[in-house]
């Protein structure tokens, strides 16, 4: 069931009966010179899909196309709302589904920068009697299969592109990361924002654009993509979300807490 799909007094019947909601969040931003911008909203856009297509009578929301992508602000196209906006945008969303009656939140995330904010809204929801999970998808595709796992805008997210997008993925662009050891000679850059140095990894904290020639980053090398992985990934990982909310929908809501939480002003 989707909301925007959904008249006002259909959603109104439903939270008469039912508490819960979906919700996916992404991003948009680098994700290496052969990947959509968009990419970090069009998989948890697909997983929610697929998830409506097994679970009609669930109500799923709309994927947020932006999110908190500061470390990316350098790459032409990207469209950062930071952390603190994000959290008021994830707040007063969540806040309305509230009033309407939800109690229940999935949230389907596919950016991990959006994870601070939507983790703090989450504890507020909890505190006033909600529960809220937070599935990231990519990481939960590694661990459904090893295989499937991957960094920034490698095979992993390459391949849910090809399978949800072919065209928007240019095959032509690929290339190697060509990281930049900007720190130094003796500091090597080995990921987003870790350098290493003398068997410890560190942070150093600078934009990506610094030290991410291509801007994908990660273990696993977008060359290795393919159409039949993004499917086989995209579709576990929502027969899996299906599954988890048939579980989740039935755990007992907390007793609210009588706290003012000085975490955002």
């Amino acid at each position: 069931m989707l909301l925007e799909k959904s008249s006002w007094p259909t959603v109104e019947t439903y939270f008469a009966k039912c508490d819960l909601v979906v919700l996916g969040f992404g991003s948009t931003e680098n994700h290496g010179r052969h990947n959509p911008l968009g990419t970090d909203w069009m998989a948890p856009t697909r997983i929610l899909e697929l998830v409506d297509e097994r679970r009609p009578e669930i109500l799923v929301g709309p994927t947020l196309h932006l999110g908190s992508a500061d470390h990316f602000a350098d790459y032409p196209g990207t469209l950062s709302l930071g952390d603190r906006l994000l959290y008021e945008v994830v707040r007063r969303i969540t806040g309305q589904l509230y009033h309407y009656g939800a109690r229940h939140f999935v949230l389907v995330n596919g950016h991990g920068g959006n994870t601070r904010a939507i983790q703090d809204v989450g504890y507020e929801l909890n505190d006033i009697g909600c529960q809220v999970a937070l599935l990231n998808w990519w990481k939960l595709a590694g661990e459904l299969n090893s295989e499937w796992g991957g960094g920034h805008g490698g095979a992993q997210e390459t391949s849910a592109d090809l399978w949800i997008d072919p065209d928007s993925v240019d095959l032509d662009a690929l290339g190697p990361q060509d990281l930049v050891d900007d720190g130094g000679r003796a500091i090597g850059t080995v990921g987003f924002d870790q350098v290493s140095f003398e068997g410890a990894t560190p942070m150093l904290l600078r934009r990506a654009r610094r030290y991410a020639t291509n801007g994908w980053i990660g273990p696993d090398d977008p060359a290795d993509a393919s159409s039949e992985w993004g499917e086989k990934m995209l579709t576990a990982t929502a027969d899996w979300t299906c599954d988890f909310i048939d579980a989740f929908e039935k755990s007992p809501l907390p007793k609210p807490i009588d706290r003012v939480w000085p975490l955002r002003q």
